[in-house]
């Protein structure tokens, strides 16, 4: 069972994009415009991912690694690189035009080749063919759209799946190295 579903990311989400904007205005500098651009939402989503990722990995007991910007070879890039081999895209708005469809085709690949998993996570995706073609360039079960219920979920077992294998061979018993 998850500790988080998707209206809980959205909470946590809600009230640190509202943290953010409140920091924002306290800066020496700030001239009373309102703290309040698209990059700053998208931050702020990657990070709530991130935060509540690490939260689900340790109530199960996993402790990995995450990097922030990953290459993944050329200009290729990932928000997150998990445990040295998940690559994760992480949008808060969804795709905006088919050319990032094909972008995207080309990270999976990319990230393919070096021998890591990729996976893209979205808050929501409203366009059908958007959905639809993610889907086919990344592959319907590494994509997860949070505006579908038990998405967070299955995007959580889906990386509780890659990294476990870790931990079933340092579990498993070692041969003696000396005669009974």
């Amino acid at each position: 069972m998850s500790v988080y579903d998707e209206d809980g990311i959205r909470a946590v989400l809600q009230r640190n994009l509202q943290s953010a904007k409140s920091s924002l205005a306290e800066l020496e500098v700030f001239c009373g415009r309102k703290a309040n651009f698209g990059g700053l939402s998208g931050w702020v989503f990657e990070q709530t991912v991130q935060y509540c990722l690490q939260k689900e990995l340790d109530a199960r007991g996993l402790s990995h690694e995450m990097k922030e910007q990953q290459s993944l070879g050329g200009r290729a890039k990932s928000d997150i690189l998990v445990g040295g081999r998940i690559a994760i895209e992480i949008k808060s708005r969804g795709l905006f035009g088919k050319p990032d469809i094909e972008r995207y085709r080309r990270y999976s690949e990319a990230a393919r080749q070096n021998g890591l998993v990729y996976l893209f996570l979205t808050a929501s995706e409203s366009y059908r063919p958007y959905r639809d073609g993610i889907a086919d360039a990344v592959g319907k079960e590494d994509v997860f759209f949070l505006d579908v219920a038990g998405s967070w979920d299955r995007f959580v077992m889906r990386i509780v799946d890659e990294l476990r294998p870790d931990e079933r061979r340092l579990m498993e018993p070692q041969p003696c190295s000396h005669p009974l």
